[in-house]
Parts: C-alpha cells; structure tokens; sequence
C-alpha cells in the first residue's frame, strides 16, 4: 500500500516550513473535528490531518539534530559563571568609568606544589584494634575492617591547603563600564569566572549595576529628575532659570505667570545606547516664598496688586467674578 502524499492532505507544497505546516494542520482540524463536524467523513479526515502533520513535524524534529550535529563542533567544558553587584555612581553608569573589583582566587599552595599531598606520610595507630590490625568476633580474629588490618593510618594531605592543592587568595580586576549603561543592566567579562576545568575554559563573569543614591538627581528609566527650588517672584516674573544636569547647567525658559509644576527638557536625561533613545530631564518646580518682606519689596508688590485691581478683568478673571460677588452682597 503507498504512502498518502501528506503534504496534499493539508494542501501545502513539499517546501513548506513548519510554521506553514502547522497553520494548515489548525485550519483542518478547525473544520473537521467530529466535536464541531457532525459530517459521516469528518472523524476520517480529522485523522489524516493528524497523521499528516505529525509526520512532516516528525521528519524535521528527527532531521534537525543532524544537521546541527554535523555544523557544530563539540564544546568544550566550561568553568563556573560567576555574577556580583557592584555600585557605581550615576555619573560613571551615563558617561563610563573605570573600577576595581575584588574577585575570589586561588593560588597553587607552595608547600605541596599543587598535588595537595605531602612527601611524607603521619601515621597514626588505629583505635579499633589498637594496632595490632585484627579484631576479635564470634568466629575468631578477623582483619580490623576500620584499617582493613594494617593496624595504623597514614596521613598524606598536605595540612597547609588542606589537601586541596590551593589556597584562597582575592584578586583585583580592572574594569572599563561602557557608557550610557542603566543600573540593573548586566555586563559580561568574559574568562574572568570560575576555574576552567580540565581541557576547558574559564567561565565568565556577569556584573550587574546599581547607581549609588545621588544628592541632587533620581533616575527613572531613562529619565533624570530633580527638584529645583525657584523663587515665587521668578515664577511671577517667568525668565530664564538655570537647570542642572549630569552634564552641566541648562538654561531654561519659564513663562510669566506660569502655573505648570515641571520643567522638561528633552534628550537631557540619560544618554543613549544603541536602539535605546536618551532620556528627558525633568525639573520639578519647588516655589519658594520669603520668610519676610523688605518695606521695598512691600511697596513694590503693594503697587503691583494696585495695577492688578486695575486690570482684574483681563488679568485674573477669577478675581474680577469675585469683586463682582461682593459688591453684589454690600
């Protein structure tokens, strides 16, 4: 009996990829599984839709390996991945820097050279059977099962490393951090892990950043905030007011008699990188009121109400309804 053409029985080409092959297969059974086909036929083609498509997926999964098999050298072993967390200012995660980190080493041990052995042997004498290598049981002497009948151990680790052939010893590890990278964002060193094992290759190691807490600015995403003090009579008066940032002040122009709580300054957050955009700089306007007045200033503002009053209607609307509301109670 001959093998069904499955790629006719869900209507695809011979080239057809996997993806293709099972949106076809989910058509087919949408429209033929006997739960929502009550035709006679439905159950019948409903299994040939199956068979179909698990045998064409079958042929890839089965075929797939072979191929990698045969592009993919083998790889080598590979040591421990390490990762730790290390702070930074916010500076040097916008703009890069250089730092030091303590890494924990090994060091082959002086005294035994690196076997973890020693040249020469302690023997000490067995507690079981007291030296003498036999223990007595109910069918007589019998070899000392604990010093399997020597009567003695020998001690032939080496006591300075233990018998592990190294020693601990911290290691310090110059590292570039690239600019532009966000606190939480990893970077990879690679070789710089665990000990590579026999025939393979260190591991790596992953840092993870973390911005130490800034006097003046709060990173959120890409973009930088601040509070920013300004004066009541500058809010008033609108001109241009100086707005810090990571890479020097800005000038920033604030209206007369504005009444918005932020300032935003666009591409002045966080530089970019790669597809990722730079951030905004957002000030948030903190109004600051004297602590008292000066006989000047108090003229000054008592003549600035006094045009005010003067010209309520187009300058405060507001005021002018609620001059209109009192004089209609009088």
């Amino acid at each position: 009996m001959s093998q069904p053409d499955f790629h006719q029985i869900l209507g695809v080409t011979p080239c057809a990829t996997a993806a293709e092959i099972k949106r076809a297969f989910k058509r087919m059974a949408m429209r033929w599984h006997p739960d929502r086909n009550a035709d006679p036929q439905a159950h019948e083609q409903f299994r040939l839709a199956r068979e179909a498509f698990e045998h064409l997926t079958g042929i890839r999964e089965t075929e797939a390996p072979k191929a990698s098999e045969a592009s993919s050298p083998p790889r080598r072993p590979k040591g421990e991945d390490r990762r730790l967390h290390i702070d930074v200012d916010l500076a040097e995660a916008a703009f890069g820097g250089t730092i030091t980190v303590s890494l924990e080493g090994r060091v082959n041990c002086t005294s035994c050279e690196g076997s973890g052995r020693r040249s020469y042997g302690r023997t000490t004498m067995c507690g079981t059977c007291h030296g003498s290598g036999r223990v007595r049981s109910s069918a007589g002497l019998k070899p000392c099962p604990s010093c399997s009948g020597k009567g003695y151990f020998t001690d032939n680790h080496c006591p300075d490393c233990e018998g592990r052939g190294w020693n601990a010893a911290d290691r310090q590890l110059v590292v570039s951090i690239p600019a532009a990278m966000l606190p939480g964002e990893e970077l990879r060193i690679a070789g710089q892990g665990g000990p590579a094992p026999e025939n393979g290759e260190s591991g790596d190691l992953y840092l993870t950043l973390h911005a130490r807490v800034h006097p003046l600015f709060r990173l959120e995403g890409p973009d930088i905030h601040l509070d920013l003090p300004v004066s009541i009579f500058r809010v008033l008066a609108g001109g241009v007011i100086d707005v810090p940032s990571l890479n020097g002040v800005h000038e920033a122009l604030l209206p007369e008699a504005s009444t918005t709580t932020e300032i935003r300054l666009p591409g002045a957050g966080f530089p970019a990188r790669g597809r990722r955009h730079a951030g905004d700089l957002i000030a948030h306007l903190q109004v600051q009121y004297p602590r008292y007045l000066s006989n000047e200033q108090r003229a000054l503002l008592e003549m600035a109400d006094q045009v005010l009053q003067q010209q309520l209607d187009d300058q405060s609307p507001t005021l002018a309804r609620w001059r209109d509301t009192l004089n209609q109670n009088r």
